[in-house]
């Protein structure tokens, strides 16, 4: 601790290497502008462990840095202390991407401010496609398909796209959210809201069956993260619908590739959150003053450059410094019609069935219908079943 400051901020995160040092870097030039501050900044390897333990001892942190998937519970558990009396809604919608505003809501409070986002998008290897088949429309799933069809048409070993959810063998409910969520609009909730209420029986979610039912003859039988990787290089993929943690082993393999987004693909936002300890030590308004000064876009372009990650901020996105990384850039905008990972405390209700359904469709075991009204069911039966004492 530093004796000279008068206000110390702890703020804990789990990040490392490059991103870190970038943090560190933006914390020392906050500092330097705001000498009655010191921000003391804690490395926890377990965060989610280590805030359960210390908030309710009253050792936890001033503000956090973490994806928002544990906002749900954190919020109920009183982890977290919502920011609405310093940030509003407005602010948030005003400055940055949608799917990174609404992740910092829940149950109609803001609790955080966004950093940074990450999702899949469709990586394509321009050796094997004419950029043309991908579709400008993200939405437009019915010119996607008839590309699919006349790529597989023209080459019979191959298909247009690798998807890991895509198989009658695969349990894997991630990556089709692109889809799932594609036949749908602003509203989008996603399979389990807020509340816990379930959207998996809906029209939206029934279109988009029928078109991976429409789509089965033109998808691989088999698919997985390591065949996804190894047909880009081939060819037998023209294209992997996956996120920017695949970069680096397509780079190794010395694999060209473009990114191009489409659907709304589940989004990965990390954020800054206000610990419930900073209520009572008064240190709530400074902890909300370092919040907004981290949402600025030239904090938010250095810290997106340092975690090769896209920035949540609007403006970062458009800078030249973020612009000028194609990577960085490229996800950013894939990810515009993207929709918040679940920040339900239910969240794992949702996977199993989701899976299966989407396993039977393929595999025509199941109408979509059918296959749909089964996961609506199962998802209900086990959210009431996680209620219970």
């Amino acid at each position: 601790m530093d004796q000279g400051k008068e206000t110390v901020i702890s703020v804990w995160h789990s990040w490392q290497g490059p991103a870190a040092d970038g943090l560190t870097a933006v914390v020392s030039a906050y500092e330097a502008e705001h000498p009655d501050t010191f921000l003391q900044l804690i490395y926890q390897e377990s965060l989610v462990e280590a805030l359960v333990t210390a908030v309710p001892a009253g050792e936890g942190p001033d503000v956090v840095i973490m994806t928002q998937d544990q906002l749900g519970r954190f919020a109920t558990e009183n982890i977290l202390s919502p920011i609405s009396p310093y940030i509003d809604n407005a602010f948030l919608t005003d400055n940055f991407s949608p799917a990174a505003a609404a992740a910092m809501t829940w149950q109609g409070e803001v609790w955080g401010v966004p950093l940074l986002q990450e999702g899949v998008a469709l990586i394509y290897n321009p050796a094997f496609i004419d950029t043309s088949l991908i579709p400008a429309d993200g939405t437009d799933f019915a010119a996607l398909l008839n590309s699919a069809q006349t790529y597989h048409a023209t080459h019979p070993d191959s298909f247009m796209f690798c998807n890991e959810s895509l198989s009658a063998n695969s349990l894997d409910a991630y990556h089709s959210a692109p889809i799932f969520f594609g036949f749908s609009g602003a509203e989008e909730a996603g399979y389990i809201d807020d509340w816990g209420g379930v959207h998996i029986d809906t029209p939206a979610r029934l279109a988009a069956a029928e078109w991976l039912q429409a789509a089965t003859p033109v998808l691989p039988s088999d698919v997985g993260y390591e065949i996804c990787l190894d047909g880009l290089q081939t060819g037998e993929f023209a294209a992997w619908w996956t996120g920017s943690w695949s970069l680096g082993a397509l780079r190794d393999a010395g694999v060209a590739y473009q990114i191009q987004g489409f659907g709304r693909p589940y989004v990965h936002v990390t954020g800054l959150f206000m610990g419930a300890d900073a209520l009572p030590r008064q240190h709530a308004a400074a902890a909300a003053e370092l919040m907004t000064y981290l949402a600025s876009a030239p904090v938010q372009a250095s810290l997106a450059l340092a975690a090769s990650a896209a920035p949540a901020s609007l403006t970062a996105l458009e800078s030249a410094e973020v612009q000028a990384n194609p990577d960085i850039a490229a996800f950013g905008n894939a990810l515009a019609n993207g929709i918040p990972f679940p920040t339900t405390p239910f969240v794992t209700a949702q996977w199993q069935p989701m899976a299966q359904a989407t396993a039977a469709i393929l595999g025509g075991q199941q109408s979509p219908a059918a296959a749909l009204a089964q996961a609506q069911t199962a998802v209900e039966q086990a959210i009431e079943a996680a209620k219970r004492p």
